[in-house]
């Protein structure tokens, strides 16, 4: 069997610390460059892709069925360091409310 890994896609200061954990990083220079990069990764080798809050505005923009639901990659949302938009616990909150059928209290 496979060894799936985690990847991170994000600004240059939000993936830094991810690479040296040995998550394999893919730096958007700019959110707009999100949706290039999700194109060209290659899917099959990732059990988890994180994604920060603004690039995945843009993946959401460019992809009307973003993110897939169903099997591997896992896409979790995660606040860039600049600051959370929100996005990432909205996402979270949601796939809670799917996987248990009740909502989160906050």
């Amino acid at each position: 069997m496979k060894e799936l890994k985690v990847a991170m896609i994000g600004g240059r200061t939000s993936t830094l610390g991810f690479k040296a954990v040995g998550v394999d990083t893919y730096i958007a220079p700019l959110p707009e460059d999100g949706p290039r990069i999700w194109k060209e990764l290659d899917l099959s080798r990732y059990a988890v892709v994180m994604i920060t809050e603004p690039v995945y505005e843009e993946l959401l923009r460019e992809f009307p069925q973003f993110p897939p639901h169903e099997g591997l990659p896992v896409v979790l949302v995660i606040p860039a360091v600049t600051g959370s938009r929100e996005i990432a616990s909205s996402a979270l909150r949601e796939k809670v409310r799917r996987a248990m059928g009740a909502d989160l209290e906050r």
